[in-house]
């Protein structure tokens, strides 16, 4: 039983309070921009892009280092980067310099992905990690659903800072957990062949080999990557449509976006209970077509038919990001050969990661020239078009599964591919 598994338990407890001081930290970060320094437009546009262009930048070589060093022991050297960076916010003394900080320490996050994904894959038997794909993933839902709201709480009654301290105290805590395992990778390496690892060129070109002669690997990444542009060209813009749809009632806002996380924990909390999915198109092309009908129905919507309506969307929302989260999860650590799973999440993580700069300013130029309803409308039947098509051809997609590929090691005598 995986509850039994006493080193996943250690590592799931360490995720669950970096993941919860992450989103905790999120709305401190936004208060201290917009309320106490009010900056302008551009520089507060500047945020997503500090949070999101480590991952462009840095998420391949990320995913090298964790397939070569003690997982562990990066994991907890990137807490305590992140930690210390934090702390270190409060000292910030312009805007420009926080955000500077801020993508510091966004760059420290990269790590921790590959590496605690890796770590899973060794320390997880197969049949058990769709399993452990949707705890984690409930724990980020939870996470994206609590901290949010306790944040944004403790910052109103308190201040901001409070909440930067609350979040490097987590990162500590995190660390401290997993100072107890700091040793399991040694036990698991007694019971393989001793290698040297590959030059770094030739290891990130070997990653590289392995995601693109993986038709599953390769595909589903294609898949994920368009429609995650499409999907945050509306999601960014949530605050512009709810403000034309129903001006006088913004706790809305609030409460449809607690009610997506909640159908979003509650689907993996459903998953928890498989054992694996059979069916990635089912799944993946469910999830993002559920998505697109919601984003439609918002544009349909109208303030006169009762504002509530507006929760069933969001629960169909919440319902399709657990599919398309834990799916795509799942997916990258059952396809990928597990001596190469950080350099191919490094890779994968890299790609996605470029939408979340893109996607905001497209989706700005998209509601100034269609309108927030008509573009809703227009994004949302794409998004539904997208996934109803992978649902359709998921033979083709995801149906024959790619042979594993060879991995090449500096070992001696060890099989190299050619």
């Amino acid at each position: 039983m995986l509850k039994e598994n006493r080193t996943f338990r250690t590592l799931f407890i360490s995720y669950g309070l970096s993941t919860l001081g992450d989103w905790f930290d999120f709305i401190a970060v936004s208060i201290l921009l917009g309320f106490v320094w009010k900056v302008d437009p551009m520089t507060m546009a500047l945020l997503p892009v500090a949070y999101a262009a480590p991952s462009i930048l840095l998420g391949q070589f990320a995913g090298v280092l964790a397939d070569r060093v003690n997982k562990v022991r990066m994991i907890m050297a990137m807490n305590i980067i992140q930690a210390t960076l934090t702390l270190l916010l409060l000292a910030m003394p312009t805007p420009l310099w926080f955000l500077v900080v801020v993508a510091l320490r966004s760059g420290a996050s990269v790590f921790n992905d590959p590496a605690q994904q890796t770590l899973t894959r060794q320390i997880v038997p197969e049949k058990q990690l769709l399993q452990a794909s949707a705890l984690n993933g409930a724990v980020y839902q939870m996470g994206k659903l609590i901290g949010p709201l306790a944040g944004g709480l403790v910052a109103a009654v308190f201040a901001p800072a409070i909440c930067l301290m609350v979040n490097a105290s987590t990162f500590l805590l995190s660390t401290g957990f997993l100072f107890t395992i700091r040793k399991v990778e040694n036990t698991l390496s007694r019971t393989s062949v001793e290698e040297q690892p590959l030059p770094y060129r030739q290891a990130w070109q070997e990653g590289w080999r392995i995601f693109l002669q993986n038709r599953v690997l390769l595909f589903s990444t294609i898949f994920a990557t368009i429609t995650s542009l499409a999907i945050q060209l509306a999601d960014t813009q949530f605050p512009v449509i709810f403000r034309e749809k129903l001006p006088d009632h913004p706790e809305m806002l609030g409460f449809t976006v607690s009610v997506i996380g909640l159908g979003a924990l509650v689907t993996v909390t459903c998953l928890h209970r498989l054992k694996e999915i059979r069916s990635y198109g089912w799944v993946l092309g469910g999830g993002v077509l559920l998505i697109g009908i919601s984003f439609s129905w918002i544009g349909f919507f109208q303030p006169g038919n009762g504002m509530y309506w507006l929760l069933i969307p969001a629960i169909l929302a919440g319902v399709g990001t657990g599919l398309t989260s834990i799916g795509a999860n799942y997916l990258v650590q059952k396809e990928s050969p597990p001596q190469a799973l950080g350099r191919v999440r490094g890779i994968i993580d890299s790609l996605t990661s470029a939408t979340f700069i893109i996607a905001p300013l497209l989706g700005g130029v998209i509601m100034t020239i269609w309108g927030p309803n008509t573009a809703f409308l227009w994004v949302g039947m794409l998004i539904a078009t997208i996934g109803g098509g992978a649902v359709l051809l998921q033979r083709w997609i995801w149906g024959k599964r790619t042979k594993d590929v060879t991995v090449s090691t500096a070992t001696a005598g060890s099989e190299r591919a050619g």
